[in-house]
């Protein structure tokens, strides 16, 4: 493949079209994520080098000698692929369906609402429940508080149109546009993309820590297991590795002034 400058940084669609219907649904499908140009891909947990490896998720590891590179910063990039096969989803005839039929996952795996509540989760709280696990199958997104962060949202297969949102973060509409509204959740359908470049990073302008949502807005997409979570860690959380290099501590301590001793004095000591 070749990307072009001009598509700058991005993210494409690979599906297998021999047989346009039936491959993509049953899984054949991928994604190509453009990166700035000369950088390094490394997984976030163990530092493994993924420059020729496949990965949903990957710290971006900016080259800044590269012409043009020299104002980026380090950063985490994911991709989301989304998958559901249910054409008759809102149509209008009565009753209304309630339940999604047919595969509905992303990246590969779903979390549905009656699965944890089956677990012993109240529906009030099934998102947050963890009767169920930890965590949910689904990818979870993990980024210390401020990091910049870019989610990669591609509708692999879709027979419908979908809602992506991130709980408690926006995103400019269009990310390489000056002056670019800022949006909570935006539309996508069956090869579409979005690049979300979370505004103010992880964690959102006001850096906050803690666990936020990732979902398809639709409920019944919901209910079927399109979701997961946004992890935002404190700053020295070591579940993941920094995007920057801490300083060494001996450098730390060289930047400390050395207090000196001075001689305490008392009006009986002066000398007249």
């Amino acid at each position: 493949y070749y990307a072009h400058p001009e598509f700058g940084e991005n993210a494409a669609l690979i599906q297998d079209w021999g047989n346009v219907v039936e491959n993509p649904r049953n899984g054949l499908f991928g994604s190509v994520i453009i990166g700035p140009k000369g950088s390094q891909y490394r997984d976030p947990v163990t530092g493994e080098d993924l420059a020729m490896k496949s990965a949903w998720r990957t710290d971006v590891i900016v080259d800044q000698s590269v012409p043009g590179n020299g104002n980026r910063k380090n950063y985490r990039s994911f991709a989301l692929m989304f998958q559901d096969e249910d054409n008759q989803m809102g149509t209008s005839f009565m009753p209304y369906i309630q339940k999604t039929a047919g595969i509905t996952g992303v990246n590969y795996k779903s979390e549905p609402t009656d699965y944890r509540v089956s677990k012993g989760c109240e529906y009030s709280e099934v998102l947050t429940c963890v009767k169920a696990g930890a965590e949910p199958v689904t990818p979870t997104i993990a980024a210390h508080v401020g990091d910049p962060v870019v989610v990669h949202v591609l509708g692999a297969f879709s027979e419908q149109i979908q809602l992506f949102s991130i709980s408690g973060h926006e995103w400019k509409h269009e990310p390489y546009m000056a002056g670019a509204d800022l949006v909570s959740t935006m539309e996508f359908g069956g090869a579409e993309v979005i690049n979300a470049w979370l505004h103010g990073g992880a964690g959102g302008p006001n850096g906050i820590p803690g666990d936020y949502l990732w979902l398809n807005q639709r409920p019944s997409y919901l209910d079927a297991g399109q979701w997961g979570m946004l992890r935002v860690l404190d700053r020295g959380n070591k579940a993941i590795l920094p995007l920057e290099p801490a300083a060494p501590a001996t450098e730390r301590a060289e930047e400390q002034v050395p207090s000196i001793a001075t001689p305490a004095v008392s009006k009986a000591d002066v000398v007249r």
